[in-house]
């Protein structure tokens, strides 16, 4: 069906998360933490500058990417109107 052994698999499906996702979610639950201290209301740059402050170092890019890809978004500004 897919084209690979049952032995590759079950050896893939088995194996630890790599570096890079743990590293990930490791930083998404540092957004997360900052995200909820604004009370929701802090988008990807004020994100970013509060982790560049407690030390962090990652691009406002990626900060945007995560909280997009992610259910992490701010609360649109008082009179907004929302499509």
């Amino acid at each position: 069906m897919l084209g690979v052994s049952k032995a590759g698999y079950y050896a893939w499906a088995g194996r630890e998360p790599s570096a890079r996702v743990v590293a990930v979610a490791a930083l998404l639950k540092r957004i997360r933490t900052v995200h909820l201290g604004s009370r929701q209301t802090y988008g990807a740059p004020r994100v970013h500058a509060d982790l560049r402050e407690q030390g962090e170092r990652h691009s406002r890019k990626r900060i945007a990417r995560l909280m997009r890809e992610r259910p992490v978004s701010s609360a649109p500004a008082i009179g907004a109107t929302v499509p």
